[in-house]
């Protein structure tokens, strides 16, 4: 169902709101502030245990951080104060432990009155016994009881039991994600609603959670590949893999680019249920006058972290040092890595040249204080920090990475694009503007110029119109479930023609209407050489023929070239490495064409 213009409740659901965050945070705050200003009030939500969330509510609102016409519901608190809708029935007990004899151990009260617990601890004494966490309102009575223990067949167990004021149990779960999902629906499945899910960890948490009116989003906040690894083929970041496994249980994904989402489609399909909606940039006007802008101030801003590779900025600024000028870094955040990145400047020879922040609630002012920012991540997203930087006529200086920097940066316009990794390119970049203040001004009047029309773009018209192609496909939705199978090569046959015949055994029936095909991939570009439907097919067991000129088109030009399962089922595609079963010895072809043996060094891909 379509939502009403006039009235809509915005759920920005995340794990936890923190006096301090980072970029996801951010832009789950700001959009949550955008959908508040248009329909007077939205909502953030979260899982962790807060009791100090009103506390730290406060402090943001205060910092403006976040609208104070932004709700933050907890999990917790709510189930404290509101209360939750009753199960009918009550789920059925799986778990009893033994649990009178528990002791004790750690009491966290409520901020400001060490007298009102909120959570007490209790144990059995031993190192992997029975664990009881009991929270309670501020009057003193119980609302959740969260068991953990091991039942009579030493199998690991949980059981959540939430109580009325009158201590009876109303609701009992035997996973926490259960509880999120019920408590969720209760919040938020119904009409003129709109959820849209920011943070990964709780993503993989909810998604068997099964809505009935509204569309369940979960929003791309950085690149699906881990680090290094190629688009279409490589391995999924650990945090957005689970995402992905189960990404027939959501309605919808979100990417911040159009080049994401892009690449997205090619490798899983599904073009229909991916979306591209940008982040949403917060006005940039400062509190006062604008600090002076000092031609030889450099900043790099983000959190100190192996993504963020400040460590490329600290080697720009000792390079640019060792050509004779006298720059300043800023480094305003903080993270892990802040130790070893200090070392680094003692090392390079630049301490004095380069001063760490930590984190601040004054970015504004440092981008309108520095020429140039330096922005070496490995992978982002789209990188909100390099708008707010132009906001403030601050001109970037840019590693050309997946994604977001070359849908923000005209490369000799509003910033410089520099290939990832080339210091000395993105040294040239600063030195250009370090000595030449009239490119400087210029280039900064296009950075300020491009940021308005940025945040001109009416970011919440395009979520509702999402919700509402998502809510229209999940209301008609025949989408089928791609079987989670694995594929392995179980024979090899030299064909007359100087072909091969390759089969392959496929594990976990895959439907009739499965199409599937054989494709060969140039290892380097990842462009597709060949692409093969089966000759036959009988239940587990796929055949394909390839021709002498097949082979020969598959072989590729200078590099090696790989094979692959491609399935696809509706509007779903999975894409599988092809190999052969696990043995101690495999066997190879030399150059001279004659067939030998070999250890196995390694573990074959499958």
């Amino acid at each position: 169902m379509a939502l009403s213009s006039e009235h809509l409740d915005a759920y920005m659901v995340t794990w936890k709101l923190e006096r301090e965050f980072g970029g996801m945070t951010t832009v789950c705050t700001q959009r949550a502030g955008l959908f508040a200003q248009r329909y007077g009030r939205a909502f953030v939500v979260t899982f962790n245990r807060a009791p100090d969330q009103p506390q730290i509510v406060d402090e943001l609102v205060g910092k403006g951080k976040l609208s104070p016409d932004v709700q933050v519901l907890n999990l917790y608190l709510d189930l404290a104060q509101r209360g939750l809708a009753p199960q009918e029935p009550v789920a059925v007990k799986k778990f009893d432990p033994a649990i009178t004899d528990l002791v004790l151990g750690e009491t966290v009260a409520y901020p400001g009155a060490p007298e009102r617990p909120f959570s007490q601890h209790f144990t059995d004494g031993q190192a992997a016994g029975t664990g009881q966490t009991r929270f309670l309102r501020k009057d003193g009575s119980t609302f959740l009881i969260d068991t953990k223990g091991f039942d009579p067949q030493g199998k690991k167990r949980r059981c959540l039991e939430v109580l009325d004021t009158e201590g009876a149990v109303i609701a009992r779960f035997n996973t926490a994600p259960a509880l999120y999902r019920y408590w969720l629906s209760s919040l938020a499945d119904h009409e003129n609603s709109l959820v849209v899910i920011d943070s990964k960890y709780t993503a993989a948490l909810l998604d068997k959670w099964k809505t009935t009116k509204v569309p369940k989003l979960y929003a791309f906040h950085s690149i699906h590949v881990a680090k290094g690894e190629p688009l279409e083929t490589g391995q999924l970041s650990k945090p957005h893999a689970p995402i992905i496994q189960a990404r027939q249980q959501w309605d919808g994904f979100v990417f911040l680019t159009a080049a994401q989402r892009d690449a997205y489609v090619r490798r899983f399909g599904d073009a229909e249920r991916c979306f591209v909606i940008p982040n949403p940039l917060k006005s940039g006007t400062l509190p006062g006058p604008p600090p002076q802008r000092r031609s030889t101030h450099l900043i790099a801003a983000g959190s100190l972290t192996a993504n963020k590779n400040v460590a490329a900025s600290i080697k720009v600024v000792a390079e640019l040092v060792r050509r004779g000028h006298h720059p300043v870094l800023h480094v305003v955040g903080q993270g892990a890595q802040r130790g070893k990145l200090e070392a680094l400047c003692q090392e390079l020879g630049v301490a004095d040249q380069v001063l760490f922040h930590g984190y601040s609630d004054r970015l504004p002012e440092f981008f309108a204080g520095c020429t140039a920012q330096l922005f070496t991540s490995a992978n982002e997203g789209q990188a909100l920090v390099l708008l707010e930087a132009q906001q403030q006529g601050c001109i970037p200086v840019s590693y050309d990475i997946n994604f977001g920097p070359a849908d923000s940066i005209r490369d000799g316009v509003n910033g410089f694009l520099v290939e990832p990794g080339d210091l000395q390119a993105m040294a040239d970049r600063v030195e250009q503007l370090i000595t030449d203040g009239q490119l400087a001004a210029k280039m900064s009047e296009h950075c300020r110029q491009f940021a308005r029309e940025y945040a001109a773009n009416d970011v919440i018209a395009r979520w509702l119109e999402t919700r509402n192609k998502a809510a229209a496909l999940k209301a008609h939705s025949t989408r089928e479930d791609m079987p989670d199978f694995s594929a392995r090569i179980t024979s090899l046959e030299f064909l007359k023609d100087d072909g091969l015949a390759l089969g392959v055994s496929v594990r976990e029936p895959l439907p009739r209407q499965a199409e599937i095909e054989l494709v060969i991939l140039d290892r380097d570009t990842k462009a597709q050489l060949q692409s093969i439907a089966s000759s036959a097919r009988q239940d587990g067991l796929l055949v394909f023929s390839l021709s002498a000129q097949m082979l020969q088109a598959a072989a590729g030009e200078g590099s090696p070239s790989d094979v692959y399962l491609r399935c696809q089922l509706g509007g779903s595609v999975e894409l599988k490495r092809l190999g052969v079963k696990n043995s101690r010895t495999l066997p190879y072809f030399t150059s001279h064409n004659n067939l030998s043996f070999k250890p196995q060094t390694g573990q074959q891909k499958k």
